[in-house]
């Protein structure tokens, strides 16, 4: 049986300044059931200013196309607010299906957080 989706946030930087980078780190499953607290969370940062956001994935078991959709959106409301969606360390499962579907021409996909953090500081 799939398990949930567990979310966890971190800052990086000035708590709140302007500086300031918003780590999610993503566990279990992100599919059809669990993506739309994924898109509540990131909807809420964005809202409250929260533009420069990284999504932790090395404990993500499993992803949907409709997880993939929430990135994907999120990118895009981001860049609209000056901002940007940095993903870091899927697991293999996770890669192979961005790789399938072309995602390295959304995103740049690092290796580390900090790697992650770094990006969506400049």
């Amino acid at each position: 049986m799939k398990q949930g989706l567990k979310i966890t946030e971190s800052t990086v930087g000035t708590a709140g300044g302007a500086g300031s980078v918003y780590v999610l780190h993503l566990q279990g499953y992100l599919d059809g059931h669990t993506f739309v607290e994924l898109e509540r969370k990131v909807d809420t940062l964005l809202k409250a200013g929260k533009t420069r956001l990284v999504i932790e994935l090395s404990a993500l078991s499993y992803i949907a196309s409709a997880g993939v959709g929430v990135f994907i959106n999120s990118q895009h409301q981001a860049k609209s607010k000056g901002g940007t969606v940095q993903l870091v360390n899927p697991s293999a499962s996770v890669r192979e299906i961005f790789s399938i579907l072309g995602l390295g021409s959304i995103f740049t996909i690092h290796d580390t957080v900090d790697q992650g953090v770094k990006a969506a500081s400049t």
